[in-house]
């Protein structure tokens, strides 16, 4: 049991590494406007701004292709 404590923290910084992105380190997303068509959203830190259907935008500084 003793054992298992650090392999477990050592295991969970190695997926925070591992899970992290450079595309959305950077961007706070924020939701501007909601309507029929899908959802505007605005990125305060890089100024990018993108609609999508569904969902937060997966990347940052208008690299995503606008629906």
């Amino acid at each position: 049991m003793l054992l298992l404590a650090p392999i477990l923290i050592i295991g969970f910084y190695v997926a925070m590494y591992s899970l992290r992105t450079e595309k959305t380190g950077a961007c706070k997303w924020r939701q501007v406007n909601k309507d029929a068509e899908g959802v505007e959203w605005a990125c305060p830190v890089c100024g990018a701004s993108t609609r999508t259907v569904a969902g937060e935008p997966k990347h940052c500084g208008g690299q995503m292709s606008q629906l």
